[in-house]
């Protein structure tokens, strides 16, 4: 695959677009990174790397940034706000603006927009979800990932795009997931409900070459895809394959999502006034709506038809994988 060069990465700073920036460097494609002046960068900055510092919701410095690139790759989002209209301002509004300064650099041969599953809604119980469904997210964050999808499909005829919905990612450097491998750690595993919801899930590594994929590709031309590992597991099944991993026993506390509803609201509340937060990042109003649903699972069979994606990490090997960044990065004792 001869990779397009510059590329424009914004949320270079987070998980999956660290991750990203890593694959395409060494690769040999120069990156541009669309970097806040706060962002923490997990990797060391070298030759092929160039900062650009801005945010999603300045136009002006995407329009900056944009300038030179062959391919735009748009994973910056708000995973946790304080309120829908600060999802809204950078998951929906400032992907808009992404939209409007691609528009305005005629060089850009394709947008990738890395969206959510979130975006299109839970699936049924004992079901899966596919792309020919329509949209129903459930969370202030699904529904303004939504929009921003929205957006980008109103620019068809202004600009060429891929939209991808990755399932629950895990692996090096994921926070939230991360939860349960600390849990099953401690010898305690908390489960919001009773953790049998279905969730499809996808390694990090194998989201990066889907997302790879679809931007080289002439039949991802304004196609929507999911991205899955084409599995999918409980939270007591991911539990359990963590903690034979780690070699640990464990016990399990179920605790009805009503009272967990309750504890979130008084810790949005604490967040809210105090700009710090008591509880993991996974326990939040806004998490907890996604939590209530039948399960979240998703179809990758349109991907793996049109575009031949297939993955390469079972759930096993991704979570050895995981555990073992975990403890060499002190994240997880041995």
């Amino acid at each position: 695959m001869r990779f397009l060069s510059p590329a424009l990465i914004t949320g270079a700073s987070g998980f999956v677009g660290s991750h990203l920036v890593e694959t395409l460097v060494r690769k040999k494609v120069r990156v541009k990174l669309l970097v806040r002046s706060s962002s923490r960068l997990p990797f060391k900055p070298n030759a092929w790397m160039e900062l650009c510092q801005g945010d999603v919701t300045d136009l002006g410095s995407l329009q900056k940034a944009v300038k030179g690139a062959k391919v735009v790759y748009h994973l910056a989002g708000l995973l946790r706000g304080a309120d829908f209209s600060a999802y809204e301002k950078v998951n929906a509004k400032g992907t808009g603006n992404v939209c409007q300064a691609v528009q305005g650099e005629k060089g850009v041969r394709r947008l990738v927009y890395v969206s959510s599953l979130s975006a299109a809604g839970p699936s049924p119980l004992g079901g899966e979800i596919d792309e020919t469904m329509p949209s129903r997210p459930v969370s202030f964050y699904g529904q303004t990932k939504r929009m921003g999808e929205e957006l980008v499909l109103g620019s068809r005829k202004k600009l060429d795009f891929t939209i991808l919905r990755p399932s629950a990612v895990y692996g090096p450097r994921e926070t939230d997931i991360f939860e349960y491998f600390k849990m099953v750690r401690q010898g305690l595993v908390v489960n919001g409900g009773d953790g049998t919801q279905k969730v499809s899930f996808v390694y990090v590594g194998d989201l990066v070459e889907a997302i790879l994929l679809t931007a080289h590709s002439a039949k991802a031309r304004g196609q929507i895809y999911f991205v899955s590992d084409g599995k999918s597991l409980d939270w007591n099944e991911l539990s359990a394959l963590i903690g034979r991993e780690l070699k640990k026993s464990y016990k399990t506390f179920n605790v009805p999502l009503g009272l967990v509803r309750i504890v979130a609201s008084l810790g949005d509340l604490f967040a809210r006034v105090t700009g710090k937060s008591f509880l993991p990042p996974i326990v939040s109003g806004d998490k907890i709506k996604e939590g209530q649903a039948p399960g979240w699972v998703c179809s990758n069979g349109k991907i793996n038809r049109e575009l031949g994606f297939r993955p390469r990490t079972d759930i096993r090997a991704g979570i050895h994988q995981t555990v073992q960044f975990y403890r060499s990065a002190g994240w997880l004792k041995p």
